[in-house]
């Protein structure tokens, strides 16, 4: 994953928009939008800031490493049994996962308005 991939998938897990962020960190929207498609780099200055606004490290942000070292694995963990999974199918079932939790909002918001007629 790349350094634009790892600040995309912290502002995600954050719940956050490009825009919320920016706000936050006194920029344009469009200057996330470049350092999360690797069209551009922040300076040390907004690096410190987004580490600290999605809670990982610096070391993390720049190389996919943790502190010690170490790299992140992706695992999945379903009726008890761990699995580790290749970037690929990480990506994958995140992408899927996203896909069905906006079906079921868009399903929940449907038959709310349904009800309200």
């Amino acid at each position: 994953m790349t350094f634009g991939g790892r600040l995309k998938q912290s502002r995600n897990k954050k719940q956050l928009t490009q825009t919320q962020v920016a706000n936050r960190l006194g920029i344009d929207f469009t200057t996330i939008s470049k350092y999360e498609n690797d069209k551009s780099q922040p300076d040390n200055e907004i690096l410190q800031k987004l580490s600290s606004l999605y809670d990982v490290s610096v070391d993390w942000l720049l190389t996919g490493e943790l502190p010690n070292g170490k790299k992140k694995t992706n695992k999945i963990c379903v009726n008890g049994e761990q699995e580790e999974l290749t970037e690929e199918e990480a990506k994958h079932l995140k992408d899927n996962l996203e896909m069905f939790r906006l079906l079921k909002a868009k399903r929940l918001k449907e038959e709310t308005n349904k009800k309200k007629r």
